[in-house]
């Protein structure tokens, strides 16, 4: 593919043309980051014979493009950001930063607000400070205009929500989402898209955590490492000749020599992003509060541990087939011959987080399982920072 350059039509300037670039303008604009970068694959490939475009002729294509696959609502959005109008600029007491659409848009749905509301409401919100002469605006008062307009055209609830959120940022304190969960919970592609919405650029897997461990300790210091956590039960010493199959107990016993271990770079890695105030998003399966000291990190943080949950032992058979469809490496046939253990190891983590009353959250659709979560995570920041106090 040959390099390819956009001609300013104003100026005559050339610069290359960059997808990143592109993508994050859609993302401003108040798309998806999976969705902006679709679409910059399908222009990029378009326009993959030329040598030169120029950008109002590549903002056409992008805005025709979204309007296709998102409607005029999206393209209309995507239009005012792309062009040449009046900067809003948004001061707080430290900074100074332009007014995003997009960027409002997303914020609004980490409060548990409806997408099309969300999109609609920054659009308006848009709207209306482009009617004024200002050109910068104080966030306190923008955040009573996003305020009204909620109020207005959501609901108090959906308002409220907002305001509990801005005053949880305004606190300094640092979120720390924990999701738990067995293999095939989904567990990943939760967390991608979750530190996508919430803006959340640390996030941490507790099976890296686990490798590590595993390059700095001898096989023989820490013998149940070396398998799966549904298989650890293989590690553990034995008097006489090991079972082909584990019981219950052993199971268990497994997982939880393993936890024994990864636990203590788990809670230091959690108090590290504590102490240093930098929110952080959790995911593995040892990730069971039950058994890990939060004590401290809840007195200095909002934390909110999660439990993914497959509801049927014959959805979490099919997930394991298709998830070895998209990743070749991860094959199926070992996860099914052990899909027993598997369902043994869920089932104690269920009872573990309804001991803990650790939110059990069934993983059936991807976007029923997010609405669940925002709206835990935003009423949970709510009793924390009530939006009338």
């Amino acid at each position: 593919m040959s390099k390819l350059f956009i001609i300013e039509s104003a100026s005559g300037e050339s610069i290359p043309f960059l997808r990143g670039v592109l993508v994050e303008s859609l993302v401003r604009a108040g798309l998806s980051f999976q969705d902006a970068y679709l679409i910059a694959q399908s222009i990029r490939s378009k326009i993959e014979n030329k040598e030169k475009i120029t950008t109002d002729t590549l903002r056409e294509r992008v805005s025709a493009e979204v309007r296709k696959r998102f409607g005029s609502s999206l393209a209309k959005s995507y239009d005012l950001g792309s062009s040449r109008e009046r900067q809003i600029v948004v001061q707080t007491a430290t900074d100074e930063v332009p007014f995003s659409a997009g960027i409002l848009s997303r914020s609004l749905q980490a409060c548990a607000i409806d997408r099309a509301d969300a999109l609609e409401t920054a659009k308006q919100v848009h709207e209306s400070l482009k009617k004024g002469e200002e050109t910068v605006i104080d966030h306190t008062v923008l955040r009573k205009i996003v305020y009204e307009r909620l109020t207005t055209h959501c609901s108090q609830a959906a308002a409220d929500r907002f305001l509990s959120w801005r005053r949880f940022k305004d606190s300094g304190l640092p979120l720390i989402v924990l999701v738990g969960g067995i293999t095939g919970t989904g567990k990943s592609t939760l967390t991608t898209e979750l530190a996508y919405q919430l803006n959340i650029v640390r996030t941490q897997s507790t099976d890296m955590m686990r490798e590590i461990v595993r390059c700095y300790l001898p096989p023989a210091e820490i013998p149940t490492l070396s398998f799966s956590s549904f298989e650890a039960w293989r590690g553990l010493a034995t008097d006489g000749e090991q079972a082909s199959e584990p019981n219950r107990t052993e199971v268990i016993r497994g997982f939880l020599s393993q936890l024994k271990i990864v636990k203590h770079g788990l809670e230091a890695t959690i108090y590290r992003a504590v102490k240093e105030s930098h929110d952080l998003i959790v995911d593995g399966v040892y990730v069971l509060p039950s058994k890990l000291e939060l004590d401290i990190a809840r007195d200095q943080a909002i934390v909110i541990p999660l439990m993914l949950v497959v509801p049927h032992k014959k959805t979490l058979a099919k997930r394991l087939k298709h998830r070895e469809r998209e990743q070749p490496e991860r094959a199926s046939s070992r996860y099914l011959k052990q899909l027993d253990q598997i369902w043994t190891l869920q089932s104690y983590l269920v009872l573990e987080s309804e001991k803990d009353k650790t939110p059990l959250v069934i993983n059936g659709e991807i976007e029923e399982a997010m609405d669940e979560i925002l709206m835990h995570i935003s009423n949970t920041i709510a009793r924390h920072f009530p939006a009338k106090s």
